[in-house]
């Protein structure tokens, strides 16, 4: 009897070092392991482990490292980076385009999670060490693969799906909705002076389209300047500003007064609406979909 209970204790101490070992093996190969990514850019970058220290350089890449449960990882992000709340709370390193170098360094991040970068910035923070992957999105397509980008750079690829999959749904039922309305034809106006306004290829242009509009400015591709006479020209049913298309902020009675934008018969009509909140139309993130509703209620009356 004594001699099978030592054999037994001998028996489960070989398994339980084989356990280790093979514990021991996964630990390595996972931190070993090495995620190859292409950016937003078409660039291909490898981590040798899955971050769990990132600076954000975009709002919009904070607010989809919140959204996929990561946020407790960003240990830096911009001035501008202020949804969800906790995100507020997250060390300040500067603004998206000239952040600060040093205070990125002191925060030692895994990598860098940019936006609309400068080439510069990204070269100087990859010569330091620090990986960079350009998040930013320009068209929905590109928002959805922004958004699975993320998930799998943090290892949480099943939540970005998730996400996207519930985006797509989310705006396959706003665009039924409205489907048989009319399509009032918009104006868009990012920034009064000069005017500056969303062409194709921005998300911009996509959500007025989801929430059943034309925009009159798609001939022009990205973000562009536009004559005064081409927008009298198109003569659009609506008016549509963001709130901050100004340093001072915009108002309907703004609009409404000023010399120019007066002359258009939409805003003779009143029909003219300020985005209340700029960051949720103007942030490539998940509240994307929150700006085609609202949207779609200012285009359909509602």
């Amino acid at each position: 009897m004594k001699k099978l209970i030592i054999l037994l204790i001998a028996c489960i101490t070989i398994l339980g070092l084989f356990g280790c070992a093979d514990s021991r093996q996964n630990k390595e190969f996972e931190d070993t392991a090495i995620i190859e990514v292409t950016d937003i850019k078409g660039r291909s970058i490898a981590l040798d482990k899955i971050p769990q220290r990132i600076v954000s350089l975009s709002p919009s890449t904070t607010e989809i490292l919140f959204a996929l449960g990561a946020g407790d990882r960003v240990v830096g992000a911009t001035n501008y980076c202020d949804y969800p709340e906790e995100a507020k709370k997250v060390e300040k390193i500067g603004d998206y385009d000239e952040p600060n170098m040093e205070l990125i360094r002191k925060v030692q991040p895994d990598v860098v999670l940019a936006g609309h970068v400068k080439e510069e910035t990204a070269e100087a923070l990859e010569k330091m060490g620090i990986p960079v992957i350009i998040t930013e999105a320009e068209d929905f397509d590109t928002i959805y693969h922004s958004i699975k980008l993320v998930g799998q750079v943090t290892g949480t690829a099943a939540e970005a799906e998730a996400i996207v999959n519930g985006m797509k749904s989310k705006i396959a039922e706003i665009q039924t909705k409205y489907k048989d309305k009319e399509k009032p034809r918009v104006f868009y106006l990012v920034w009064k002076d000069p005017l500056f306004t969303a062409g194709s290829k921005t998300f911009i242009n996509d959500v007025i389209k989801a929430a059943g509009g034309i925009n009159v400015a798609e001939k022009v591709e990205g973000w562009a300047n536009y004559s005064a006479e081409e927008m009298i020209k198109d003569n659009p049913d609506m008016l549509i500003a963001a709130l901050h298309s100004t340093d001072e902020g915009m108002t309907k009675e703004d609009l409404s007064g000023d010399r120019l934008f007066s002359l258009l018969e939409c805003v003779k009509q009143g029909k003219v609406h300020i985005m209340p909140d700029d960051n949720i139309i103007s942030r490539p993130g998940p509240r994307i979909v929150q700006a085609i509703e609202d949207m779609s209620k200012v285009l359909h009356g509602e």
